[in-house]
């Protein structure tokens, strides 16, 4: 029977959700894996030092704390007393949580001495106060005493992923991510109740007013007054700040709307949940809040706020609602949608707990907890998970052609279990670094410290570069070009033993312009082909990319999302609308949007209805906007930015042919025409670079000259008056879309160039 010390400062009765967390594990490893536990925990809120005997049995050493710092116990000799608790329970593994400092860190100390693996669980990023002397001191201890302890552990297990990237130094690539659980014995599912009840879980204390009850009362407020007059709020929790938030309830004329019911646990707050229609978060700040777990366990859904680790656990539309954090008027609309709309509510519900089921419960986290403490024993090998870092210049948020396949490429070695990911990219915001989450994926984004044309430079890189490399343990580099810098140093710096993939996405980046093009064809005459050289492998999005002609390359084109971009109605039936998606920059004048708006300028006339959508964001933008209005159509040319998600899809089902414009060899594929193609929308594009390959002519869409405003004008009038052929072409290419371009063959085709040129693992693991 294996022994493990748990080490938390604060443990029941203290209620909140480190407390929580350990108590489940405790529990289950105990009676699902057969391990003796003990828990040593600090003397607060009235219990005695000392050793007692808690729930299920379990010994629980309460150490003196004999002076606490803010929220902070302190206790000069618990190394000590922690390590006589080690020898007298025999334990084989110590584990300690955090973030509260010092108990923690006198723990991996007390396992060092006792020569007993250690193991740091780490609940939360940052510890900011929003105060300048204690915020100093929060990250001096971070910095110090937390990364020494970090360093010393054998073991690091994150509760989120938001934790590993706001501590990127400390834990970035070396944790295990094992969020807070739940007990679906408890809390049990039921059906969504009619009756427009929101429920807030959570503390009132005044440290935790970060979790936005004020902004939650005054959305009650507003739909109380205007949407849904019978709503009710039921507040759970207790604190410091229970009496300022009723007072302020009252002030707000919300005292026939809201019940402060007072701390809840047990059965008593499953069943809080279970009354409620909708459970309401709206925190400024949080890393993975287990009220959420446990509300969509009850099957109820959840609205809450974009920030820390919430996003990796709650889909926005899919099994919640997310807004900003402290925009009231956002959290009212989400509020009133789910509470005025029986089939929202259901849907989110259901699938929220769905995933609870599927992933979160205490169950699963503890078997997982199992394995990192039999890993940490040198009982069980982890098994060998290779790394695959994709680097590219640009990725999500930033729209694009490139951003996106980096982004399906990144996302599809996440879902294989023998491989995980991790993104390499330029932060466009500033000169800083910062982290971020891409769903399972890690998103290192290396500081930029200019921008020459479209191409973001930093003299940093080749160190911080290397770095990153070594820090995540890459085994396969993947670098997708066109734009030089970052792709082509991660091929230079992927070495003998860690074989670069070089993904090329354009022909020619030649822009027509005499000193820019003479730089360029330097670049693409004796740089670029050393760095050809030196990948182990070279694809091609088409048959136009320069690399595709090298020996030994491989052609794997750009994908859609077949079950996203689905067909709209017949294209003859919808408003004549022409649709452009794409950059509108300066720099990207090669992408033809002048030639589109004179196009149409002079189709226009003899089609009243027909307007013009320029859907893309870029530093052009005005200058087409100008051009529509010298040119007389600036009443009919719509310019509404940049779209993503179901609005980026509505347009493309709702337009009557989409335009490609470009003029050069640099437009290698055309992204948005296979999107298009999926959504039964007939296409024009130019008779350039890779669009002859995508468009089939007058089977799937229409060519033109690159460059023919007269040409381009008589295609899309073709398109917009002629049915039978625009319902004929939108027809054709979504089956050439399914049948060719959908993204789980092409992922497969990547992955399995990933296995080939990964070597076989060495005996006894890495």
């Amino acid at each position: 029977m294996t022994s493990v010390l748990l080490v938390t400062p604060y443990f029941p009765p203290d209620i909140g959700g480190v407390e929580n967390y350990v108590w489940n594990v405790a529990r289950l490893l105990r009676s699902r894996h057969d391990w003796r536990v003990a828990v040593a925990a600090t003397a607060s809120h009235g219990t005695t030092p000392g050793r007692h005997v808690g729930p299920d049995g379990i010994p629980v050493y309460r150490l003196p704390a004999p002076v606490t710092l803010s929220q902070t116990p302190v206790g000069p000799h618990w190394p000590r007393l922690l390590r006589a608790v080690i020898e007298r329970e025999g334990a084989e593994v110590v584990n300690a949580h955090a973030p509260v400092p010092l108990f923690a860190d006198a723990a991996a100390r007390a396992a060092r001495r006792a020569g007993v693996p250690f193991v740091l669980t780490y609940h939360t990023g940052r510890m900011r106060k929003g105060r300048p002397l204690p915020d100093a001191v929060c990250a001096a201890y971070e910095t110090t005493v937390l990364a020494r302890t970090a360093r010393h552990a054998r073991e690091v297990i994150c509760s989120s992923d938001y934790v590993t990237t706001d501590l990127p130094g400390l834990f970035l690539g070396r944790a295990t991510v094992i969020s807070p659980g739940v007990d679906p014995g408890l809390f049990t599912t039921s059906p969504v109740p009619e009756a427009p009840r929101v429920l807030f879980a959570g503390s009132l204390a005044r440290a935790a007013s970060y979790k936005g009850l004020p902004d939650l009362l005054h959305a009650v407020r507003a739909l109380a007054r205007t949407t849904t007059p019978g709503v009710r709020l039921e507040v759970v929790g207790a604190g410091s700040s229970a009496a300022g938030y009723q007072s302020l309830a009252r002030r707000l004329g919300l005292a026939d709307h809201v019940t402060f019911t007072g701390r809840l646990a047990g059965g008593e707050l499953a069943a809080a949940y279970r009354r409620a229609r909708v459970l309401a978060l709206p925190t400024h700040y949080d890393s993975f809040p287990s009220v959420l777990v446990e509300a969509m366990a009850s099957g109820r859904p959840v609205v809450t706020t974009r920030v820390g680790g919430i996003p990796s656990l709650v889909e926005d539309g899919g099994n919640g609602l997310l807004v900003g954090a402290g925009d009231i008027t956002a959290l009212t609309g989400a509020l009133g949608a789910v509470l005025g709309d029986d089939a929202l509510a259901g849907r989110l519900g259901a699938a929220g707990h769905a995933l609870v089921r599927r992933e979160l419960t205490w169950e699963r986290q503890t078997e997982r907890t199992v394995e990192v403490f039999e890993r940490a024993l040198g009982r069980r090998r982890a098994a060998p998970v290779r790394t695959v870092a994709v680097v590219t210049p640009y990725y999500p948020p930033k729209i694009g052609g490139v951003e996106n396949y980096a982004s399906r490429v990144a996302r599809a070695v996440a879902d294989d279990p023998a491989l995980r990911a991790v993104v390499i990219t330029t932060n466009t915001t500033g000169r800083r670094a910062s982290f971020s989450i891409d769903g399972p994926v890690p998103v290192v984004r290396l500081g930029t410290w200019a921008k020459l044309s479209n191409t973001p430079v930093n003299p940093l890189w080749p160190l911080q570069l290397r770095r990153w490399l070594r820090r995540f343990d890459v085994d396969v580099v993947n670098a997708h070009a066109p734009v030089p810098g970052l792709p082509d140093l991660a091929v230079a710096l992927s070495g003998r033993h860690r074989p670069a993939v070089l993904t090329y996405h354009a022909g020619s980046m030649r822009k027509g312009d005499r000193r820019v093009d003479l730089l360029i064809g330097a670049y693409e005459r004796h740089v670029l082909p050393r760095v050809f050289g030196r990948a182990r492998a070279l694809v091609g999005v088409s048959p136009v990319s320069l690399a595709a002609g090298r020996a030994g390359a491989v052609r794997i084109t750009p994908g859609v999302d077949t079950e996203r971009f689905t067909p709209g109605p017949p294209p003859s039936t919808r408003p004549p609308v022409v649709l452009y998606v794409g950059r509108m920059d300066r720099s990207s004048a090669w992408k033809g949007v002048d030639v589109l708006v004179r196009a149409f300028a002079s189709l226009a006339p003899g089609l009243p209805g027909a307007r013009l959508c320029l859907v893309g964001g870029g530093d052009a933008t005005g200058d087409h906007a100008g051009l529509a209005a010298r040119l007389g159509v600036a009443d009919r040319v719509d310019l509404p930015g940049e779209l993503t998600g179901d609005a980026l899809t509505a347009a493309l089902r709702g337009a009557a042919v989409l335009v490609l414009p470009s003029l050069s060899e640099a437009e290698s594929f055309g992204m948005a025409l296979v999107e298009a193609m999926a959504c039964g929308t007939p296409v024009v594009g130019s008779r350039v670079g890779g669009i002859p390959y995508v468009i089939d002519e007058g089977v799937t869409g229409l060519l033109v000259p690159p460059g023919d405003a007269d040409a381009l004008a008589a295609a899309c009038r073709r398109l917009l008056t002629e049915p039978a052929l625009a319902d004929a072409l939108g027809a054709a290419g979504r089956r050439v879309a399914e049948e060719r371009y959908a993204w789980p063959r092409l992922t497969d085709r990547w992955l399995a160039l990933f296995r080939s040129l990964l070597p076989p693992p060495a005996a006894g693991g890495r």
